[in-house]
C-alpha cells in the first residue's frame, strides 16, 4: 500500500476500486478489530451505510472482516451518518463506528467513514496508525456474512434528536424537504412531521444510483422552486448522508452554513450559552459573517477547511458552536458533529418561537465573494513562488480591512484555489482574476 488512504473526510474514491476494494476493506475490518482489541476498548462496532447501490456490499466487505477477526457488529442498515455518533455515544458500548458513505459525491463514489465511541471522527493521528496495520496484513482477510438490519437504531436515533427540543416545536410550519435520494430519505418525513410540521418530501426515492443526483444540498435552486410553488414557509435541503443542511426561506432565498451559524449564534448568545462569546467557522465563511458577528460582540475564530478541523479548535476555544458554508454546523450543547436534521430543526424551531418568519430573522450582509479555480502542473509551497505571493501580499494591502483574499491548492484535485472577498463584486472579481493570471503563468499544468 502507498500513500494515504484517509482524507479529510475518511476514505473515499470509487466504488469496488483501489482503495474501495475487497482486498483493502475486508483488511481494514481486520485491522480495526486489532487497533480496538490493542487500545483496550471494546470489540464492538456500530455499522450504517447510505443508499448507494454499492453500500452493502462495502459494509460486509469492512464489517464481515471485523466478525471473522473476533468482532461483535450491529449493522443498522441505512442512516445517516451523524446517526452514528449520537447511536455509538449513547449507548455507550461500542469501540467505534463505520459509516460507508461518500456524502455530497455522486453515486459511483463511496467512502468509509470512522467514528470513534465518543461520537467524535477519528484523530488523524489514529488514522495513520491503522494504516500502517492495515499495511502489514499481507492478502486479504476472510469476511462473514453481514447481519440482518436491526431497525431499532433507526427509531432511537429520531427519539435522541426529537429530545432536544420541545414538543411540537415546528407546530403550524409548512415545510418542504429534500432527502437528496440519500439517507435521509427513510426519516426525514417522520422527523418533521413529529415536531408538528406539515411535510412535503421530495426526492426520497433512491434507487442506488440516484443519490445527490441534481437534488438536495447541491442544488437548492430546486427545493427554492417548490418551495415557491407550493406557497411554504421554508424548505430544507440535505446532503447524501445527511450531515449538512441548507435552509431555504418562504421566498425562495436559499441560506448557508454562514447563515445557519449568524442564526444560532445570536439565539445562544441571547440565552447565556455561547461561552467565551466565540464562534468557529472555516476560512472560506464570508467575511460578512464576521462583521455581522462583531457588531453581535461575538469573536469569529477561523480555522482550516473541514468539519473535523471545526470541531477540534471549537474544542481548543472552548466554543459551543461551529461550522462550514456547507451547511455543516456543530452546537456543542446537542452534539459532536454535524448533523443536517438537528440544524435544520432547531433553526427552524428558533423561527417558529419567534413569531417572525425564517425570511424575517434571516438578515447576513455578505461580502461579494468570487472563487476561482486554476489547474496547477505541481503543488509548490506558495513561498517558492515570489511573483504569486508578491501578488497576494498586493492585493492584500489593497483591499485592507475591506476586504480579504485566501488562496489555497485542493487536496483531491491538480487545483489552486482563490478566494477574494470585497465591498464592491468588481473589486473582488478583478483582485481574483489578477491573481489567477499570476498564478497560471508560474504554476499552470
Amino acid at each position: 500500500m502507498t500513500g494515504r488512504l484517509f482524507g479529510t473526510d475518511g476514505m473515499r474514491g470509487v466504488a469496488l476500486e483501489p482503495p474501495l476494494d475487497r482486498m483493502t476493506l475486508t483488511r481494514l475490518g481486520a485491522a480495526l478489530a486489532a487497533h480496538l482489541h490493542e487500545e483496550g476498548r471494546p470489540l464492538v462496532v456500530l455499522l450504517a451505510g447510505d443508499t448507494r447501490g454499492s453500500t452493502e456490499v462495502l459494509a460486509e466487505w469492512v464489517g464481515g472482516a471485523f466478525v471473522a477477526a473476533g468482532g461483535e457488529l450491529h449493522w443498522a442498515g441505512v442512516l445517516p451518518t451523524p446517526a452514528v455518533s449520537h447511536l455509538v455515544r449513547d449507548d455507550g458500548r461500542f469501540g467505534a463506528g463505520v459509516v460507508i458513505s461518500a456524502s455530497h459525491n455522486p453515486a459511483a463514489d463511496n467512502g468509509v467513514k470512522l467514528v470513534a465511541g465518543s461520537g467524535t471522527k477519528w484523530p488523524v493521528e489514529e488514522e495513520r496508525r491503522l494504516e500502517e496495520r492495515l499495511a502489514a496484513i499481507a492478502g486479504g482477510s476472510p469476511a462473514a456474512p453481514l447481519p440482518r438490519a436491526e431497525p431499532g437504531w433507526r427509531a432511537r436515533y429520531l427519539e435522541l434528536l426529537e429530545s432536544s427540543l420541545p414538543a411540537r416545536s415546528l407546530a403550524g410550519a409548512r415545510l418542504v424537504v429534500d432527502a437528496a435520494n440519500g439517507a435521509a430519505s427513510p426519516v426525514a418525513r417522520g422527523f418533521f412531521a413529529g415536531l408538528g410540521a406539515e411535510v412535503t418530501l421530495i426526492h426520497a426515492e433512491p434507487d442506488g444510483r440516484n443519490i445527490n443526483a441534481r437534488c438536495g444540498a447541491l442544488f437548492p435552486e430546486l427545493l427554492a422552486a417548490e418551495v415557491r410553488r407550493g406557497g411554504a414557509d421554508a424548505g430544507v435541503a440535505l446532503d447524501g448522508d445527511a450531515d449538512r443542511a441548507i435552509l431555504v426561506t418562504g421566498s425562495g432565498r436559499v441560506l448557508d452554513g454562514d447563515d445557519a451559524l449568524l442564526l444560532w449564534a445570536r439565539a445562544l448568545a441571547a440565552e447565556g450559552r455561547l461561552p467565551g462569546g466565540k464562534v468557529v467557522a472555516t476560512v472560506m465563511s464570508n467575511l460578512g459573517l464576521e462583521a455581522a458577528l462583531r457588531r453581535e460582540a461575538i469573536e469569529l475564530v477561523r480555522c482550516p477547511v473541514g468539519d473535523r478541523e471545526v470541531w477540534e479548535t471549537m474544542q481548543r476555544e472552548g466554543a459551543a458552536l461551529g461550522g462550514e458554508q456547507s451547511g455543516h454546523v456543530i452546537c456543542a450543547h446537542l452534539a459532536v458533529t454535524g448533523d443536517g436534521l438537528l440544524t435544520a430543526a432547531h433553526l427552524l424551531a428558533l423561527a417558529n418561537r419567534s413569531g417572525v418568519t425564517l425570511e424575517e430573522l434571516a438578515n447576513l450582509e455578505r461580502f461579494p465573494q468570487v472563487l476561482l479555480n486554476v489547474r496547477v502542473a505541481a503543488r509548490r509551497p506558495l513561498a517558492e513562488v515570489p511573483e504569486l505571493a508578491e501578488a497576494v501580499r498586493a492585493a492584500e494591502r489593497r483591499l485592507a480591512a475591506a476586504g480579504r483574499v485566501f488562496v489555497r491548492f485542493s487536496g483531491t484535485e491538480p487545483l489552486l484555489r482563490i478566494m477574494v472577498e470585497a465591498a464592491e463584486e468588481t473589486s473582488a472579481r478583478a483582485t481574483a482574476e489578477e491573481i489567477a493570471t499570476v498564478a497560471a503563468r508560474h504554476l499552470g499544468g
